[in-house]
Order: structure tokens, then C-alpha cells, then sequence
């Protein structure tokens, strides 16, 4: 089990949500955001009810997004709650993806019963390989779950990846976000356009010049990068006093081979703390146990 907070959404129309799960989080770049309301949303085919999540077009993507109560009821016998699902209807290009499908709390980590849907559906990242939604779905009543990326590709192909945060670190939250999207994103083919949007976004400005220009390894050429998101670890590098600090930084660990869990990859980053940039990323070592 994790404790999972404090993803930083970038557009005004996630602050409600900040406020009610202390979460943040991250937008790519979105051509249209429409606010949320509670209505009816008439698809092609049929008629979904619920709050308007998402109604925007990112690049190649047409994506929206309710949720609504289910039949799920999660909590205790002195209290208990109903569960939500999340109504999904996507395109790509000209092509239909989703329309209307359901994603539950078992479709986001494997049951249902015990942690209940706080938040999903809004969209976390989007490049024209694949779209990211964020979930989270916790223990009633507490900030104890897990925060997901639920990863789509343009032919239906989905993936789940679990976002690593740190409690009071402040920095982890944007080494987090980057590793789960750029690994995910090599896992999928992403174009050298869509990992330079992806560099400008979370990087300074030279970092990202750096690595677009692949003077800066962050990976080896035989890593499985599945496996490696699979596998990330996080660690604080700074004493925790509490204090705000100029720079933030970590230590990343993975696994690269999924054949070969006695070898393990470590990465050096940085967070610049005045823009919340990461300004360091310096290839460790390989350890082989």
C-alpha cells in the first residue's frame, strides 16, 4: 500500500479537486478545456449520465469524461459510501477509440469493495503516441491508495502505471511525474517531438536542450522500459529539516531486465526549488548484486 499525494494539476479546473484530496497534477498541452457541471452527455450511441470530468482536444485527441455512482458500496458497517466509475469516450484523429466505456476501481488496482474512485478521468498528459488519465482511488475517508496514470494508445491499448510520492518531500512529486511519463512514453515508440514537449515541460531550459540533443543518457539502450517504471524507486538525498532549499535531490533506482532483478540502474536528479524545474539529471551506475 502507498501514500500517494500532492500531483500538481496545472489548469484552473482542477483546484476544486486539490482541495478536496490534496493532490496536484499535470496537463499537456490542451487546445480546449471546458469547465465541469453536472449534466447528461448524448453520445453517438447512447446517453451518459453523470459530472462532466473532462469535454477537451489535445492534439490528435477528442476526449470526454464523466463520473457517476455505481452499485459498489465501500466502508464499514456503522459507514459506508458508493463507489464511482468513470464513463470514457475518446477519439483519435477521425477514428473512435472508447464510446462510453466504464472504468471502475478494479479496472485501476484489481478490486473493488475496499478502495473507492476519489478521483478519475481527468487528463494528466497527452502526446500523439498515447493519452494518460489520472485515478485515484484510496481507503475511505483517508489519503491512504494509490495515484495512477491509466495510459491509452490510439488503437484501444491501455496500460496502468502507479505514480511514486513521498509524503513531505517537496521536489518527488516532479522527479515522479517525469520517470512515470518518459518511461512510459520510450515504451510506446514516442516521437522525438513528443519527448522534447515532455523535456521543455519538466526540465530548465538547459536540461532540456541537453536532452533533446541526447547528450544525457537517462536510460541504457537495453532497458525494458515497463519494467524499469515497474521497478522506480525514489529516494531523498536531503536532510529533512524543512526548510525550502535551493536544489532538491534524489536518487532514482529501476530495473532495468525484467529476466534480471539482481541488476539495478541509478540515476542523480536535481529539482531546481525556486521553479520547480528539474535541473539535474546525471547517470549513476549499474549494480549488479
Amino acid at each position: 500500500m502507498k501514500n500517494l499525494i500532492n500531483i500538481s494539476f496545472l489548469t484552473f479546473i482542477f483546484s476544486a479537486l486539490i482541495a478536496a484530496c490534496t493532490g496536484q497534477g499535470k496537463l499537456g498541452n490542451a487546445s480546449q478545456q471546458l469547465s465541469t457541471d453536472d449534466s447528461v452527455i448524448v453520445t453517438d450511441s447512447e446517453i451518459v449520465s453523470g459530472r462532466v470530468i473532462e469535454d477537451t482536444v489535445i492534439g490528435y485527441w477528442t476526449v470526454k469524461t464523466t463520473k457517476d455512482s455505481n452499485e459498489v458500496v465501500v466502508g464499514r458497517d456503522d459507514w459506508a459510501v458508493r463507489d464511482s466509475s468513470v464513463f470514457l469516450t475518446l477519439s483519435y484523429g477521425n477514428k473512435a477509440v472508447f464510446s462510453g466505456k466504464e472504468i471502475r476501481t478494479k479496472d485501476v488496482v484489481g478490486n473493488e469493495g475496499e478502495y473507492m474512485m476519489q478521483w478519475g478521468g481527468y487528463v494528466f498528459w497527452a502526446s500523439d503516441s498515447a493519452i494518460y488519465l489520472s485515478f485515484g482511488c484510496f481507503l475511505p475517508d483517508t489519503d491512504d491508495g494509490w495515484n495512477m496514470l491509466y495510459q491509452i494508445l490510439p488503437d484501444g491499448t491501455s496500460n496502468l502505471s502507479v505514480l511514486e510520492y513521498e509524503m513531505g518531500v517537496d521536489g518527488n512529486s516532479y522527479i515522479a511525474d517525469f520517470m512515470a511519463l518518459y518511461l512510459n512514453e520510450r515504451a510506446v515508440g514516442a516521437s522525438t517531438a513528443d519527448l522534447k514537449l515532455l523535456y521543455e515541460h519538466f526540465c530548465t531550459k538547459k536540461l532540456a536542450e541537453e536532452l533533446s540533443a541526447a547528450t544525457i543518457p537517462i536510460v541504457s539502450d537495453d532497458t525494458d522500459f515497463r519494467h524499469a517504471d515497474r521497478t522506480l524507486q525514489i529516494n531523498n538525498l536531503d536532510d529533512l529539516n524543512g526548510l525550502p532549499l535551493e536544489k532538491y535531490s534524489f536518487e532514482v533506482k529501476f530495473k532495468p531486465n525484467p529476466n534480471d532483478d539482481n541488476v539495478t540502474d541509478i540515476l542523480y536528479m536535481e529539482v531546481n526549488g525556486a521553479t520547480n524545474k528539474i535541473s539535474k539529471i546525471e547517470a549513476g551506475e549499474r549494480k549488479v548484486i
